[in-house]
């Protein structure tokens, strides 16, 4: 990957900020923290893939990383974001040398009977954790973890 997470943590776009402000007056006094989790979100979700692929056979990496209902704040921001295409576009090339595709219907595709909701959501928090910290994990699971 190119840039650390303390780099994308300090990636700012104010006019996704404001219209996410306008959009969801309620959390406007959280949305540029909200928009700093949508940078760990993508930093902890490209680090999952590439570690995904350095060790296949790690069982603590056998999750779907998903956009938890938790979390829905901060795809609502991801969604202001993708509004900016040309922004976004290269936001995603200038960070992580790709376009970061925005798949909402990822957990319906694997809503099976083999898929684990409960093992992916344990195994997807505690990456967040190892990743990201304690803080960050009760930010964005708090209606799990109550």
């Amino acid at each position: 990957m190119q840039y650390s997470l303390n780099d994308l943590i300090h990636y700012q776009h104010p006019g996704v900020v404001r219209r996410f402000k306008k959009q969801y007056p309620d959390k406007a006094p959280q949305a540029e923290l909200i928009f700093e989790d949508l940078m760990r979100f993508f930093w902890a979700s490209k680090i999952h893939e590439i570690e995904q692929k350095k060790n296949p056979k790690d069982e603590s990496l056998d999750f779907v990383f998903i956009m938890d209902e938790d979390m829905k704040y901060i795809d609502f921001m991801w969604h202001v974001f993708l509004l900016y295409t040309q922004d976004y576009m290269d936001f995603c090339e200038r960070y992580f040398g790709e376009y970061l595709h925005h798949l909402p219907d990822i957990v319906p595709n694997h809503l099976t009977e083999t898929f684990d909701d409960e093992l992916n959501l344990e195994r997807f928090i505690s990456n967040i954790y190892d990743q990201l910290g304690e803080a960050v994990v009760r930010r964005w699971f708090a209606q799990s973890l109550v």
